[in-house]
Formats: structure tokens, C-alpha cells, sequence
């Protein structure tokens, strides 16, 4: 499946999928930053927490939340690199095993 070439703030998954410098993400761009600020503000609500001395299972929750919203977030990025560069690489064969045990190598690490 190839990606339709478009213009001004959109993104072409073709051009971008075969330069290691930039993600197949740019359609969720903004969610993936809007979460990762969440992220940002529940470390530092987790810092206040011990900074306090509140009570340890509290800590261990929001710590919890913090790694769950991250995960979520993996998994948008991890599901926008395969539907894009993975899916081109396979398409054109001419990276696709490399491309594949990338996958599977960063799949493992989320794990």
C-alpha cells in the first residue's frame, strides 16, 4: 500500500519511512506530544509525592498510571511504524528482513 504524496503540514510515509531520521508517527505527532506533557506532569506529581513522604502504595499507583500512559503511547509510535516504514520496507524488499528484526528487536525491549 502505498501513501499518497500530499503538500503544506501533511507528510509522505514513502519519503519519510526510508530516512532513518524521521518517524512513520507525523499523523499522531501531536497526541504522542500531548501525552508524553501528561506523562511529564504524573513524574512530576510522583516527585512531589515522595518529596511529601505520601504514602507509599499511592506512589506505586501513580508511578503505575505513569508507565501504563507511556505504554499506550509505545504502542500508537510502534503501530504508526509498522502500518508505515515496516509495511514499505516489506512492499519494496529491498530492507525488509533487516526491517523486520528492527521490529522485532524493539517489540521485544516493550515487552
Amino acid at each position: 500500500m502505498t501513501n499518497k504524496h500530499v503538500t503544506g503540514n501533511e507528510f509522505n510515509n514513502d519519503e519519510l519511512c526510508h530516512q532513518r531520521d524521521h518517524g512513520s508517527y507525523q499523523k499522531d505527532k501531536k497526541k504522542i506530544l500531548d501525552g508524553l506533557s501528561r506523562v511529564e506532569g504524573q513524574i512530576r506529581g510522583v516527585h512531589r509525592m515522595v518529596d511529601e513522604e505520601r504514602y507509599c502504595v499511592d506512589v506505586l499507583n501513580q508511578i503505575a498510571a505513569s508507565r501504563m500512559a507511556l505504554a499506550r503511547l509505545a504502542m500508537l509510535i510502534l503501530e504508526d511504524h509498522t502500518k508505515g516504514c515496516v509495511s514499505n520496507a516489506i512492499v519494496e524488499k529491498d530492507s525488509a528482513e533487516s526491517t523486520i528484526e528492527e521490529l522485532m528487536d524493539v517489540i521485544k525491549r516493550l515487552l
